[in-house]
């Protein structure tokens, strides 16, 4: 029997604060993108990359600064968009999220990752069903009771984003033209599957947010999700 697939997922809070030492870690062309963001957004991405940095460093043995990250936008071909490990001998997928109430890093060597985490409110408060869900996720969604419809419709924003960065095209592709499906019978961990060999599970990242990962096509039907606090890889940071 094949080994269940096994994501990592670390978390941070989006306010967390990356000290002058920790930043350092950083290269010229992170710290050049850093530049150009307005302030909010720019300690966003150092706060991801900083912690995607120590998780690497703490996977492979390196100092973070050493890792190599390559990142490509699939459609101007700029440096943003999906990152990469460059180097180690066994590739490392890697994702990460900073746009909701958390930072969040994920880390397999199963295959293409994705990860999202969203506010429920937030999803709740965009014009977002009507390009998110397809036509029968749109009437089941509108058959749902007010107080069940924002939970719901955080948790398929969620799913959909995460599935769509594993598979590479990010919201490039059109969410709505797909619908998620259930997981394969028997399937441990798994909460949903999206075309392409996509498994989705959903993250416990607490009241009125949601989180989920995915995996573009794991060897195994059995998925592995273990979710860490991110502060303590970035208090290592501080020595």
């Amino acid at each position: 029997m094949a080994e269940p697939v096994v994501v990592d997922v670390w978390t941070a809070g989006a306010g967390t604060a990356v000290t002058p030492a920790q930043a350092t870690v950083l290269d010229d062309a992170e710290r050049a993108r850093a530049g150009a963001l307005p302030p909010p957004a720019a300690e966003r991405f150092v706060l991801g990359r900083v912690l995607l940095r120590g998780v690497l460093a703490e996977r492979l043995g390196c100092a973070p600064a050493t890792v190599g990250l390559r990142a490509r936008c699939v459609r101007c071909g700029g440096a943003h968009g999906r990152v990469r490990v460059v180097g180690p001998p066994r590739e490392h997928h890697v994702s990460l999220t900073r746009s909701g109430p958390l930072v969040a890093v994920a880390l397999t060597v199963a295959g293409p990752v994705g990860v999202d985490v969203e506010s429920t409110s937030a999803v709740s408060a965009a014009p977002v069903d009507g390009v998110l869900l397809s036509p029968a996720e749109l009437a089941g969604h509108r058959a749902l009771p007010a107080h069940a419809a924002e939970a719901a419709l955080a948790r398929v924003w969620v799913r959909k984003e995460a599935a769509l960065k594993a598979l590479g095209t990010g919201l490039v592709a059109d969410p709505s033209a797909w619908a998620l499906g259930p997981p394969p019978a028997g399937a441990r961990g798994v909460d949903a599957v999206a075309p392409g060999g996509v498994v989705v599970a959903d993250l416990d990242v607490g009241p009125g947010r949601a989180g989920a990962v995915a995996v573009l096509g794991p060897a195994a039907p059995d998925l592995i999700v273990r979710c860490q606090d991110g502060r303590s890889v970035l208090d290592a940071l501080r020595s």
